[in-house]
């Protein structure tokens, strides 16, 4: 029998027995007499260019200007709407506003063939779409997640989407690609300056450069007219309002570079200092993660009874393989239902049929990648990467004191908490270890960044 639909089974029998209880949890047997008649509130009349959202749905980002959440807690399904899709910017607020006419992207260095492209030349080409996810670096982080009320404001900067354009591969195979060319340089058109160094390995194998998503064109957040994505890996290098991509036979050691893709690591390996540590230099993937979105922070469970618990997993290095729930707080797992499709870099939907006895508990998700990658807790984290979380710890920094990768921290397990009345409230407990601080000390030369000019 095929493994998926034995699963598939098995989880369906499994709600159905704890379904059989669900009169205990509120829901009675109804007649046509118990009907009602709704309330009609006519939508204005004559044509709609722009759907919008019925006033009693009350899906929407929080945050600031430089950064939105998006509800992950109102979600269902893999794939994040347009206007929901967190973003962070670095234009302090202000958002680029393209005429896609006059934007050009430019390919030079290394290359036997420069290139000027305009928007009209770059849709010419052949096109793919295909769905992944993208997570800000800093999405998750303990420190914040403490004093975090719900997933969104703990969670909310990652959204899934499908992208559509071209290949980067096939921009720099028409460009000529030099010998000795190992890295690409790119870089946005905003006032920042933002960029990064992307190996070349990436750039030729599934990095896009897309000016679609989800069948429309980017949102003005989403950096219109045309931004690069990289799958799998933190959400600082996949940049946005692209206008340069030069081809070099070394990374240049960005701000972005030193600051979001370096991880100190137990073997002390790399050429940059992490607060007096060597760093492991290019930590791209994100880390195989999942959370619960519901029940989740700030939501309340009207009575014990059948509930069916659903979250997100996903992970940078693969696809998910497995999700599994704890409702004990980790002292036992079972295996949740995963929500087809399940894809390469994409978020999946995991559900798990929970009956509530009513008495106070913990939940927890767990995730395993294809790559064999599991979602740790904060205790395992320290054990996976032979560090050390104690008291004596804080604030001391060496190698007789290993501290935990600063990227793997945003991927520990959390644990929402469910009292006997039904609120749930958020139960994360950061190490305190983290609270130590660290900032970056340059160990080896930086390379001077293009000139304006050549942006």
């Amino acid at each position: 029998m095929n493994s998926k639909q034995s699963g598939r089974r098995r989880f369906l029998r499994n709600t159905a027995a704890l379904a059989g209880g669900m009169v205990v949890g509120g829901i009675r047997p109804g007649s046509s007499e118990d009907i009602i008649k709704p309330e009609i509130i006519k939508a204005s009349p004559g044509p709609r260019p722009l759907g919008g959202p019925s006033q009693y749905v009350k899906l929407q980002r929080t945050g600031t200007a430089t950064q939105g959440y998006t509800p992950l807690q109102d979600l269902q399904g893999i794939i994040t709407p347009s206007a929901l899709h967190y973003y962070v910017n670095h234009e302090k607020g202000d958002l680029l506003n393209i005429d896609p006419q006059k934007h050009r992207l430019l390919i030079h260095g290394l290359v036997d063939r420069p290139l000027i492209l305009t928007m009209e030349e770059i849709k010419r080409l052949p096109s793919v779409s295909r769905i992944y996810f993208l997570e800000c670096n800093g999405n998750s982080n303990p420190r914040s997640i403490e004093r975090s009320k719900d997933v969104q404001e703990a969670h909310g900067l990652t959204s899934c989407t499908e992208w559509t354009g071209v290949w980067l591969s096939l921009l720099l195979k028409e460009a000529g690609v030099k010998k000795g060319a190992d890295w690409i340089f790119a870089a946005s058109a905003d006032s920042s300056h933002h960029a990064s160094s992307i190996p070349m390995e990436k750039a030729m194998d599934d990095a896009l450069v897309a000016y679609v998503q989800n069948g429309e064109p980017l949102r003005l957040e989403q950096g219109f007219p045309l931004r690069l994505i990289l799958p799998g890996w933190g959400g600082r290098l996949h940049i946005k309002w692209l206008n340069q991509i030069k081809v070099v036979d070394e990374p240049y050691f960005t701000t972005q570079d030193r600051s979001s893709e370096m991880d100190t690591s137990p073997a002390g390996e790399g050429a940059f200092l992490l607060a007096g540590k060597k760093a492991r230099a290019w930590q791209y993937e994100t880390y195989a993660k999942s959370v619960i979105t519901f029940p989740s922070g700030g939501q309340k469970l009207p009575g014990k009874g059948f509930y069916e618990v659903t979250g997100l997993a996903w992970s940078g290095s693969g696809a998910v393989r497995k999700v599994e729930v704890s409702t004990d707080g980790g002292k036992s797992w079972k295996d949740a239902q995963l929500q087809e499709p399940v894809l390469v870099k994409a978020h999946t939907r995991f559900r798990y049929a929970w009956n509530w006895n009513g008495e106070e508990c913990v939940l927890q998700s767990r995730c395993t990648d294809t790559n064999g990658n599991v979602q740790p807790s904060t205790t395992e984290t320290s054990k996976n990467w032979d560090v050390d979380n104690s008291q004596a710890c804080v604030g001391v920094m060496g190698d007789d004191c290993k501290k935990v990768p600063r990227r793997a921290d945003r991927a520990y397990i959390q644990s929402w908490k469910v009292t006997p009345d039904g609120s749930v409230l958020n139960a994360f407990v950061a190490p305190a270890d983290l609270y130590s601080g660290a900032s970056f000390h340059g160990g080896g030369a930086v390379r001077e960044l293009p000139s304006e000019h050549e942006h």
